[in-house]
């Protein structure tokens, strides 16, 4: 049995409802979904017991809302990225310095994070990345500037796109 508690609330954004988990160290995952069955599904395969409390993850709630409403331009949320690899890690931070509105290619972002030829590393990584649009995987995009790849429909990476630009 979990002996690791987890808070969950949902979001309703433009691009649909996204499901929030925290721990007392940060926002542990994002997903997108119509129900929380995968975000629950997946805090119980990391081994976490979950618990709906929006009030413990209202910062998250509140700045993943003024992102969305074009408020927001950084988030100040802390992270829980203790289970992931020291690479994903560095990468996460690497995007989060690509400034809100740009982009930057998985080979920059590779220099960024202190491993120049993984650029393909860092296209695992935004896969896998949990925490979109925190993270903004969205922001990092192919050399040749084109959108291709992702972990998730690659509609909602145009969409976050545009929302930045617009």
């Amino acid at each position: 049995m979990p002996d690791r508690l987890a808070s969950f609330a949902s979001l309703d954004t433009p691009i649909g409802r996204l499901w929030l988990s925290g721990t007392d160290a940060g926002l542990l995952a994002i997903t997108r979904s119509n129900g929380p069955e995968p975000l629950l599904a997946e805090l119980d395969r990391r081994r976490w017991s979950a618990a709906a409390d929006p009030e413990a993850l209202s910062v998250a709630l509140r700045e993943v809302d003024r992102y969305f409403a074009g408020t927001l331009r950084a988030f100040g949320v802390p992270l829980d990225v203790r289970e992931v690899s020291t690479f994903d890690a560095a990468a996460y931070r690497a995007a989060m310095a690509i400034p809100y509105g740009s982009t930057a290619s998985y080979g920059e972002v590779a220099a960024m994070a202190g491993a120049p030829r993984a650029a393909r590393a860092v296209g695992g990584a935004m896969a896998r990345c949990p925490l979109f649009p925190v993270v903004p995987c969205h922001r990092v995009i192919h050399a040749d500037g084109s959108i291709q790849g992702w972990g998730r429909d690659l509609w909602v990476k145009r969409w976050l796109l545009a929302h930045e630009l617009a």
